[in-house]
């Protein structure tokens, strides 16, 4: 890592983005195709992808995050918030749709 680190440094780069490392599920119909999505169905802002939750997994992951902000590099985790698992009111009630579906999501009137 300190390798890496060094390069990236030398690049002149001072803040390094993570995208969408946080808990995801995949479409349904996608998974009927045999695909997957990109992260992109949000299921927990403040977790990580269960996939990523491994001891060892972890461990490197926060001894990167570490090492790269005593190199002074910023580390910014990327949240998509309009991007959620839970679909339209046809879809599975997975998480904030249950909390308060309408503070959460935006609701043609006949569907309050």
């Amino acid at each position: 890592m300190p390798q890496i680190v060094d390069y990236i440094k030398a690049l002149g780069v001072f803040s390094i983005e993570l995208m969408l490392i946080h808990a995801f599920v995949d479409d349904y119909y996608l998974q009927e195709k045999g695909l997957h999505n990109f992260a992109r169905n949000t299921l927990g802002f403040f977790a990580p992808h269960p996939k990523y939750m491994d001891t060892s997994t972890v461990n490197k992951f926060k001894q990167m995050i570490a090492t790269l902000q005593a190199a002074g590099i910023e580390v910014i985790l990327d949240v998509v918030y309009n991007h959620t698992a839970e679909g339209n009111e046809l879809r599975l009630i997975l998480s904030i749709k249950a909390i308060d579906n309408v503070s959460y999501y935006r609701l043609f009137p006949e569907e309050k």
